[in-house]
């Protein structure tokens, strides 16, 4: 069931991929990051080898799909809103114009990724894996595990160890910033994929815990976003034009500084939420 439900938002979006529509390129993603994350999360009772091929075929499809989306966003949230801000619009004009051009060329690597053969030959292994896969043998999850079980002790121990590492966020690099990032995520998938497990009565619990990952993991990836746009602007204001290489280093000097100022705002947000993050007091249904 989960795997279908992640099936369904990945292949429902090919056509505005095919579009080259913005949303449909976050929403695919969305899509392939839920059935990754649903491969890790019930990774000790998957099948290994067609499981691994699977997960190296979607890494191949988030990859073609990825910088359209990182581009987009450097774009439309970085970009643009320099514009009649104090920036030269000569500046301002030259690194809008070069990364619309790089904009176009990846939206149009994730169409011809979604309009290939590779494409539609992972549809295929994705559906046949889900109806033919069967947990592997002789583990104990098999026996004497109900779905309610796995997912509670799941949760606790993802919560558990995301809290740890949340208590040192301040120290963290950003590389670990990021595996903590994917980390909330994924517990924040599973509250989702386990939700009808839980009585109506305990749903407010999960809910009020998912907007509390979806704060983090919003502060976290906004930080993330920073570092990306920190590389794509330094490279713009080093490989820029001589004609606009001072006014185009300007407009990347401001974009830099204006996040810098914004990361400390986001780092206070993730860490609070972080201290308030809690193990689940309501237990799933035993009866699912």
């Amino acid at each position: 069931m989960i795997a279908h439900s992640t099936l369904r938002q990945i292949t429902g979006n090919a056509d505005p991929v095919r579009d080259t529509d913005a949303e449909g390129v976050h929403q695919m993603r969305v899509g392939l990051r839920r059935l990754r994350a649903a491969i890790s999360l019930f990774a000790d009772i998957l099948p290994r080898a067609s499981t691994a091929r699977i997960k190296a075929e979607l890494k191949w499809l988030t990859g073609e799909l990825a910088p359209a989306r990182e581009i987009d966003v450097f774009l439309t949230e970085s970009i643009l809103p320099i514009t009649g801000h104090g920036v030269p619009r000569r500046g301002a004009g030259a690194i809008r114009k070069r990364f619309s051009r790089q904009r176009t060329a990846a939206f149009g690597r994730a169409r011809d990724a979604v309009m290939s053969a590779r494409y539609r030959r992972l549809l295929i292994d994705v559906i046949e894996w889900i109806e033919t896969g069967r947990p592997r043998a002789n583990d104990a999850h098999n026996d004497d595990c109900t779905i309610a079980a796995y997912a509670a002790q799941m949760l606790d121990r993802r919560i558990r160890k995301a809290r740890k590492q949340g208590r040192r966020l301040n120290d963290l690099e950003p590389m670990q910033r990021h595996k903590l990032r994917i980390r909330i995520k994924k517990i924040r998938y599973a509250v989702d994929f386990f939700e009808s497990l839980y009585d109506d009565r305990d749903r407010k619990e999960l809910a009020d815990l998912s907007d509390r990952l979806k704060q983090i993991q919003s502060a976290l990836g906004s930080l993330n976003d920073f570092m990306a746009h920190r590389e794509l602007a330094t490279e713009a204001a080093l490989t820029a034009p001589p004609a606009h290489r001072r006014a185009q280093a300007f407009a990347s000097g401001v974009i830099v500084g204006q996040e810098r100022e914004a990361a400390d705002g986001l780092m206070q947000d993730a860490a609070k939420q972080l201290h308030r993050l809690h193990r689940l007091r309501a237990v799933p249904n035993e009866r699912a």
